[in-house]
This record gives C-alpha cells, sequence and structure tokens, in this order.
C-alpha cells in the first residue's frame, strides 16, 4: 500500500482559519442579542415601534393610504408580500407596508442578518413555549 502524496493529504485537510470561527461566534453572539432584545421589548424595556423620517415616502404612502387609493395600495403590499415569499393578503395599511418594505430591504441587502433574525425569533419562541 502507497503513503499518500503530499498533495492528497492538502486536500483531505480540512480548510479554515481563526476567521472562520470569530465569524461564527460573532454570529451566535448577535442571534442570542436579539434573543435578548426580543425578551426586553416584550417586557416593555425597549420600543416595539420604530420611526423613520423620510418625505418622499411619507408622500407615497400618505398618498396610497387616501380613500381611492386602496388597489394601489394592495398591489404595493402584494409586490412585498411576493418578493419575500409570502401569501398574497387582500387588504394593507401604512404600517404594514413599510413592516415589509423594512424587510424586503434586509432580505436584499443581508440576507445572513435576516436568516440570524429567523433563527433568534425561532430561539426566543422555544425558550418561551
Amino acid at each position: 500500500m502507497s503513503e499518500p502524496s503530499l498533495d492528497e493529504l492538502r486536500d483531505a485537510t480540512e480548510r479554515g482559519d481563526r476567521n472562520d470561527e470569530s465569524s461564527a461566534d460573532a454570529e451566535a453572539g448577535l442571534v442570542d442579542e436579539i434573543v435578548t432584545a426580543l425578551e426586553a421589548v416584550e417586557a416593555g424595556d425597549r420600543p416595539k415601534t420604530i420611526a423613520v423620517r423620510d418625505q418622499p415616502i411619507a408622500a407615497l404612502l400618505a398618498v396610497l393610504d387616501e380613500e381611492g387609493n386602496e388597489a394601489a395600495m394592495v398591489a404595493v403590499g402584494q409586490a412585498l408580500e411576493d418578493a419575500l415569499g409570502k401569501e398574497p393578503s387582500d387588504s394593507f395599511d401604512r404600517s404594514e407596508v413599510v413592516r415589509l418594505a423594512v424587510r424586503v430591504g434586509l432580505q436584499t441587502a443581508t440576507p445572513e442578518k435576516m436568516d440570524e433574525l429567523g433563527e433568534a425569533i425561532g430561539t426566543h419562541a422555544q425558550q418561551n413555549l
């Protein structure tokens, strides 16, 4: 039986470094921090709402929320739900559209953070069964 070559040994060696380990530790730390923040929100120690200052978006949402523009509001809301892979709803308000838009933006720009959020939500739910 012949001994493996140096190249075969290199290929069989698992690749990774301390940066991979510290990145995994940081992700686990962030998930734990989100779980703690979720608990604080539920306890009333942190706000349940967010505020955003954006005049053009505020104007758009105000117009969509006016009587007669319900179909446009629903179209925007359903497009956002579609981007998230959710079943379409029948009605939306400004708050729901903003909530969906933030989620779409985060999912598009930083899907790994949304994965961590999902993991934290799952952990939080398990801890509170």
